[in-house]
């Protein structure tokens, strides 16, 4: 279950009235019992592209994926026997199949794992922890170079950044003694800055996530961390808090400052919120939470006006795992969603609601096994 999550860090902050502009650091409360609107209640439209099935193409969940003017590139989860995760795949805006690329290996050119993948200057780049290395590939495969951060640097995930880097830490120490949640490196792969030292040295549980913890935001991006209730933002050459999550007293961490292997057993027995997962766009924030290892309640918040809603989300034979968000492109929320959740959701909307992209038709999602992508516009939000 710990595959599953991402997460941000720590408290405080200006109310909703007194923030006058979004970057301003604001505190939400995600009320756990609130009453629970319908997720399609709340759909204003939405427009499906199924990702083509050939077999080249078969795909798991998709959790991460990356924009390209003209479609898509992501790689998918790990699908017991198979190495499908490590292929890298390349859609159209259609979701026609373009090509795949697999550099999987032990060798000089070839990456042992996938924990971070962008596209720079037209290639495509992937950073594998095991070695510390970023390597750069054309979208055919071939291979343009690879670089090593520096020994002292062993980051969990990392993005580019206007002429450098942002990563976020993972528990892992810079110069084997300084621990801090989030660091700045230069072109060169040099630390300039890092940020958020730990009062104390962490117990070392580096947690293995399939959701990015940096994402590109506005012109610079968003900072998670795993255990935390906090989303931080570089943007400008300037590092701040930017949106805090308040469960009030059902927060399992209030009182735990570092995450040790102990808490970790208190988490069912105490079933609060001690996880999340949130996208935050330019007007609404989605937000998740994982409630001891019951369930979790999921939230539509807006960054204009303050409203918190609490989502009952469909229930599909699939939705527990795989109903995941990507993204926010403008103001619709990308979803990937499996076949199997489809029919519960379209049936709730009128047809007027409901689009599709070139290519795609109800019949052909009836009838694949691929996951598709939901964009969902919501209705405004009212108290």
């Amino acid at each position: 279950m710990l595959t599953l999550v991402l997460s941000c860090a720590e408290k405080g902050g200006t109310s909703d009235k007194e923030a006058t502009d979004l970057n301003d650091f604001k505190s939400y409360h995600l009320d756990l019992n609130l009453p629970k609107e319908s997720f399609v209640d709340m759909i204003e439209s939405v427009e499906l592209m199924q990702f083509e099935e050939a077999d080249e193409s078969l795909l798991s969940a998709i959790r991460k994926i990356n924009r390209l003017d003209d479609g898509f590139v992501f790689h998918t989860d790990k699908k017991m026997g198979t190495n499908e995760h490590m292929t890298i795949y390349f859609f159209d805006e259609n979701g026609n199949f373009k090509n795949k690329i697999n550099r999987q290996g032990q060798g000089p050119e070839e990456y042992r794992s996938i924990e971070s993948l962008w596209i720079e200057n037209g290639l495509v780049a992937v950073y594998s922890m095991p070695k510390s290395m970023i390597y750069r590939y054309t979208p055919e495969g071939e291979f343009v170079d690879s670089r090593k951060l520096p020994n002292q640097l062993r980051v969990g995930d990392i993005r580019p950044y206007k002429d450098g880097y942002i990563a976020e830490m993972n528990y892992l120490p810079i110069n084997d003694t300084s621990y801090y949640k989030f660091a700045k490196l230069d072109k060169d792969l040099k630390l300039e800055k890092a940020f958020l030292k730990y009062n104390k040295v962490p117990n070392g549980m580096m947690m293995p996530i399939n959701y990015s913890t940096v994402i590109p935001y506005q012109d610079g991006a968003q900072l998670f961390r795993v255990y935390s209730d906090t989303v931080y933002a570089y943007i400008n050459e300037k590092f701040a808090p930017l949106v805090h999550f308040d469960f009030k007293e059902d927060w399992f961490w209030a009182d735990k400052p570092e995450s040790t292997s102990e808490d970790l057993q208190k988490v069912e027995t105490e079933n609060k919120a001690w996880v999340i997962g949130m996208v935050i766009g330019q007007k609404y924030i989605y937000a998740d939470a994982l409630i001891g290892y019951s369930h979790w309640e999921y939230f539509l918040i807006d960054r204009m006006n303050g409203k918190v809603k609490r989502m009952g989300m469909p229930k599909g034979k699939s939705v527990n795992e795989e109903f995941l968000y990507l993204g926010w492109e403008k103001d619709r929320l990308m979803f990937s969603v499996t076949t199997a959740d489809v029919p519960n959701i379209l049936s709730a909307l009128d047809e007027n609601q409901i689009n599709y992209r070139e290519g795609t038709t109800l019949e052909k999602i009836e009838s694949s096994e691929n996951p598709l992508v939901m964009w969902v516009k919501f209705k405004e939000l009212r108290k």
